[in-house]
């Protein structure tokens, strides 16, 4: 049976959030039950995820619209991004995305208790207002799988800042301090994984795949390289093949400055990613993607 999953997801901002999008729709081990949008600004995101969905068959899919701004007091919006200006919206004038994706979220899992696996892959803004909302209910979870923070050995002396982290520091203590069960997925093995100039030839000539490479063409240039972290897909992979990463039990205590301390903990609810099998994670992802991208052509 397939895995019913929340996707959550700052989608725009960098190029791998779109891949994950991707592996998602592409893989069968998941159905996906919703895309929320969190963090800055909301309503191209959303827009970009309508057009992807559109563009995959698969406007069934709700949209929800998150939160924009940080549950950290005081802090800011990190980064703006470049969302959205290479696009051309028109096709999806008919679609919309709604509001409330904190509901959305705690709605679906009291339809479904221990069933749902939720996953934050940008700021934990929207996770960590639905546990300040709902504790007992986000409780009944499956599972969180999160792509942030990273692990560079034991302790606070090896806490090292990651994105997703330091967009919503507080957000992300309310999440990782919870008890709820997760799967973190951090730096230290997204780091390894990329999508690259010469793998966008294989998707680029279907309308789906055509948008997708044309978004990670525009981020290479961004970025000033041919190449991509695929970031958060590998954390949507850790969901379809666990074996694509090795996981140890831990606990975690949130710093300031979107610092993580991991300290091995054999009863903890985190399973910490630290190590990853870059061809077996990049395979599938090719693999998928390009068959979702031709299913559609």
């Amino acid at each position: 049976m397939a895995t019913k999953l929340i996707l959550d997801t700052d989608i725009g901002t960098d190029i791998d959030d779109a891949w994950a999008l991707a592996l998602c729709l592409a893989s069968p081990e998941i159905e996906l039950v919703g895309v929320t949008l969190v963090h800055a600004d909301i309503d191209t995101r959303a827009k970009i995820a309508l057009k992807m969905l559109k563009l995959a068959g698969r406007t069934d899919i709700p949209v929800y619209k998150g939160l924009s701004h940080p549950l950290t007091e005081g802090l800011g919006v990190y980064w703006h991004g470049h969302e959205g200006t290479d696009t051309d919206f028109s096709d999806i004038a008919g679609l919309s995305a709604k509001d409330g994706a904190v509901d959305f979220i705690l709605d679906t899992i009291r339809r479904n208790p221990g069933e749902v696996v939720v996953a934050p892959i940008g700021p934990m803004t929207n996770i960590g207002a639905a546990i300040r909302k709902d504790c007992s209910t986000m409780r009944r979870v499956r599972r969180l799988t999160v792509m942030g923070a990273t692990y560079e050995g034991e302790g606070r002396d090896k806490a090292a800042p990651e994105h997703n982290v330091r967009c919503d520091p507080h957000a992300a203590k309310v999440v990782l301090e919870s008890d709820i069960p997760a799967t973190v997925v951090g730096l230290n093995v997204t780091g390894r994984v990329r999508i690259r100039r010469d793998e966008l030839q294989a998707i680029k000539d279907t309308p789906f795949g055509g948008y997708l490479a044309a978004m990670t063409g525009q981020y290479f240039g961004i970025c000033g390289r041919d190449y991509s972290f695929m970031h958060d897909p590998l954390a949507i992979a850790s969901e379809i093949d666990p074996s694509v990463v090795t996981t140890r039990k831990m606990s975690a205590e949130v710093l300031e400055e979107g610092k993580v301390a991991f300290t091995t903990d054999p009863s903890g609810s985190l399973d910490v990613a630290v190590d990853v099998d870059v061809d077996r994670f990049e395979n599938l992802l090719r693999a998928r993607v390009r068959s979702l991208c031709l299913k559609g052509s």
